[in-house]
């Protein structure tokens, strides 16, 4: 091979803006090897044509990949592939930009509290029994908790419940109410009822049927925003019951007070939660 035709290490770098050191290492991981290395000096040469795969080495390292992401991206440049790699990349790029942008959200929503942070003012009071409309449903359970996965799925159970409702000439009185089983005994899943209050007694149908929730002395709570962490007015609120010596006597009543169907803003969302009480 004619070494005149080939480019030392030093130029080839300030040609593909990649460093010697980085030329090295890259040569160790088999990504981007001289064509030549003198056997005296040592001195490393590489060929012209190689400045595409140093190019795209550069790319990958302006993306913030790894040296087994560029080894990926060299590969499917090879097999004509690149386009949809770089779509794949582009689309877990997005995928973590929407989880740091909802947690900047968490941190915002936290911080515009006007109460102190993490925590919410308690009461009681006493609740009139209800004629529902109800269907159950349930979710897996996951570490975190995924607000959002549980928020489709009772849309899609209370779905049930409308159309049920819609062939019997009826509507809902107000807002649905949510119970949930938070027993955490059952760690595998998360079940739920949606509750639609309904004015007349209608008969039962599949998935879904008509009962009475009883009236009862609740404690409850009120929480402002998105559902990101309403898990902690949850928390807080049984906290507040064992140390008050207070006994859970059934599923916890969720009430959407400000819901997405009154405001398209999530920060205005207000949410009721209210636990019965033993007596």
């Amino acid at each position: 091979m004619d070494r005149d035709s080939l480019i030392p290490i030093g130029r080839f770098a300030k040609l593909t803006d990649l460093s010697p050191r980085l030329l090295r290492r890259l040569d160790e991981r088999g990504l981007l090897s001289p064509v030549l290395v003198d056997p005296d000096t040592r001195y490393r040469y590489y060929d012209v044509r190689q400045t595409r795969a140093a190019g795209l080495i550069h790319l990958g390292r302006q993306l913030g990949l790894t040296m087994d992401q560029m080894a990926d991206l060299i590969a499917a440049s090879e097999q004509g592939d690149l386009r949809r790699h770089l779509q794949r990349h582009r689309d877990d790029v997005a995928r973590k930009l929407a989880q740091q942008s909802r947690l900047l959200h968490l941190l915002d929503q936290e911080l515009e509290r006007e109460e102190p942070l993490m925590t919410y003012e308690i009461a009681l009071k006493d609740v009139p029994a209800t004629l529902v409309m109800s269907a159950p449903g349930s979710v897996p359970r996951t570490h975190p908790h995924d607000p959002w996965t549980l928020e489709r799925a009772i849309r899609r159970t209370g779905a049930k419940a409308m159309v049920h409702m819609a062939r019997h000439g009826a509507e809902p009185e107000a807002h649905p109410v949510i119970l949930y089983d938070v027993d955490m005994e059952h760690d595998d899943e998360i079940s739920f009822d949606v509750c639609f209050p309904v004015a007349r007694r209608l008969p039962k149908g599949p998935g879904v049927r008509c009962r009475e929730l009883p009236a009862a002395r609740v404690a409850f709570t009120t929480f402002q925003g998105p559902y990101d962490t309403i898990w902690n007015a949850y928390v807080e609120l049984h906290a507040w019951l064992a140390d008050n010596g207070h006994a859970a006597a059934g599923p916890v009543r969720e009430l959407g007070v400000v819901t997405d169907e009154d405001t398209d803003d999530p920060r205005q969302w207000i949410t009721e939660l209210a636990c019965p009480l033993k007596t």
